[in-house]
């Protein structure tokens, strides 16, 4: 687990992606919107953030746990 704590959106995201994972960041996209509300930028930024955090990879657009 990374250093720090997930903030409360991070959270949803995250449970989102221990949910479904391995996903590809597509379907990951569209549940955001679905449950989240979030436009797809936006949903690539915070899954970029918490890769470059260490919690999630995504390798050639699937995203999975590390």
């Amino acid at each position: 687990m990374p250093e720090g704590k997930l903030g409360v959106v991070e959270s949803k995201f995250a449970d989102i992606v221990w949910a479904h994972a391995p996903i590809t960041s597509r379907e990951l996209t569209q549940i955001c919107e679905r449950e989240l509300g979030w436009k797809r930028t936006t949903t690539y930024n915070v899954l970029r953030k918490l890769c470059e955090r260490g919690l999630f990879q995504n390798d050639g657009g699937t995203v999975k746990e590390r």
